[in-house]
């Protein structure tokens, strides 16, 4: 993906972005490099579901990131709060992704940041990412990674060779998440049809992720 990558650190605005928007990738990454996922929000509040928290824990594993890893903002001992599904546009909640961000860059130095590809339509996303590139001015790489039910500009500029066995990790991953059933474009076959498609988009005949690229510094 990255020469010389170690540590990665994944943001996922809601329980799931990450898993559907890189989860084959960090499959393929599993062993090489050191995950940390930080999650924003859970849907306790907007949809009643009470097990965001034992999904995640379980669809991150399925992944290769160990539990230890996987924190949810309210979880890392610096006062925040699990953020308002819709709310994330607020100036504080704004300030809390501001500061959660710098938070854990500082606590793990990692060489790439994956959030969600600031073309998303759904709000929460594009405040994580656009905060992201708002402040993070270190030597890390930032990528956007897709989800396609809410991003309609996605512009791919990197894209990750996968094999089918990813395609299933990210399957079996997303599908953790028991309490929201009707999300028909969790289905292996979905997954495995959208990375055919960035395959082609790559130029190549097989299987990938997309990314767009906001900072990749070389040398």
């Amino acid at each position: 993906m990255i020469a010389g990558l170690r540590r990665v650190l994944c943001l996922s605005p809601h329980p799931d972005d990450t898993e559907f928007g890189c989860g084959a990738t960090l499959n393929r990454l599993r062993g090489q490099v050191e995950v940390r996922l930080v999650v924003f929000a859970d849907r306790a509040a907007t949809r009643g579901e009470k097990h965001n928290e034992r999904d995640q824990l379980a669809a991150a594993q399925r992944l290769g990131i160990p539990a230890a890893n996987v924190k949810f903002v309210d979880q890392l001992g610096m006062g925040a709060l699990r953020l308002p599904v819709r709310f994330f546009g607020t100036e504080e909640s704004r300030d809390w992704i501001r500061r959660t961000v710098a938070h854990v860059v500082r606590d793990f130095d990692p060489d790439a940041i994956l959030a969600p590809a600031l073309g998303e339509t759904m709000q929460d996303h594009q405040a994580v990412t656009e905060e992201v590139v708002r402040v993070e001015r270190g030597r890390a790489a930032i990528l956007g990674y897709e989800t396609p039910k809410h991003n309609r500009l996605m512009r791919p500029a990197a894209f990750v060779r996968v094999a089918p066995e990813d395609i299933r990790a990210k399957a079996e991953a997303v599908n953790c998440f028991t309490e929201f059933t009707t999300r028909y474009y969790f289905e292996e076959t979905m997954l495995d049809a959208l990375a055919r498609v960035r395959a082609m988009d790559a130029g190549f005949h097989g299987l990938a992720e997309a990314f767009e690229v906001y900072r990749l510094v070389v040398g």
